[in-house]
């Protein structure tokens, strides 16, 4: 059976890809919580915790719609799943009114879901050693910053914004529940600034030397 936080779901489920093995959501127990992971033909990589979960298997899962809309939080409740067997039960939690709970089936994935601990490991590691100063930009599609800070604004209302040389960016809020990587298309030279931004910095460092 697992137990957690169903907004993490409905942010992770936001990259699933269209074929397999990226259909689906990876759910396991991690550091005594519960850990999702979800990735977009490895364009767009997901990875959600929530501390407070419980998980007593691994669940490699298709998520429909149905159940993602049912999942995403709202300002008003908090909302919970439990997946056990085929059935998901979402209860949405009302601070003034009993709760609410709906039952939707699980589609489990036939296809393992694709071994991408390694990657995730290195990004990490190459967070904890990044110069403070890059060398190199990423080039990022628009459309996966779009569905990046769409998925993760279900869970917070604002985001940092990271990445080390060409690599991916990390969109992380002000909780740690979340964290969504972009690969980037290239690596390129950070580009010039251009002459007209920096002649509007020379004329403004100017009026400011003459009103001193």
């Amino acid at each position: 059976m697992l137990q957690f936080n169903s907004a993490l779901l409905a942010a992770v489920g936001s990259f699933t890809g269209d074929y397999a093995p990226y259909q689906s959501v990876h759910i396991r127990p991690h550091c005594g919580g519960v850990l999702l992971v979800a990735s977009d033909h490895g364009k767009v990589t997901a990875v959600g915790f929530d501390r407070q979960g419980r998980a007593d298997e691994t669940a490699t899962s298709i998520p429909s719609n149905e159940l993602l809309k049912a999942c995403a939080g709202i300002k008003t409740a908090e909302r919970g799943i439990t997946i056990d067997g085929d059935i998901a039960l979402v209860t949405t939690y009302y601070k003034a009114s009993s709760n609410k709970g709906k039952e939707l089936p699980i589609q489990r994935a036939v296809a393992p879901f694709p071994e991408i601990d390694n990657a995730l490991a290195a990004c990490v590691q190459r967070w904890g050693s990044t110069p403070k100063l890059s060398e190199t930009a990423g080039r990022y599609r628009v459309a996966y910053l779009e569905r990046a800070i769409k998925a993760a604004g279900l869970l917070t209302d604002s985001l940092v914004l990271s990445a080390f040389d060409g690599g991916p960016l990390r969109l992380q809020g002000e909780t740690i529940e979340l964290i969504v990587m972009v690969m980037p298309q290239t690596a390129e030279p950070i580009p010039a600034l251009p002459g007209w931004i920096q002649e509007f910095s020379r004329q403004n460092a100017c009026q400011v030397l003459q009103s001193s």
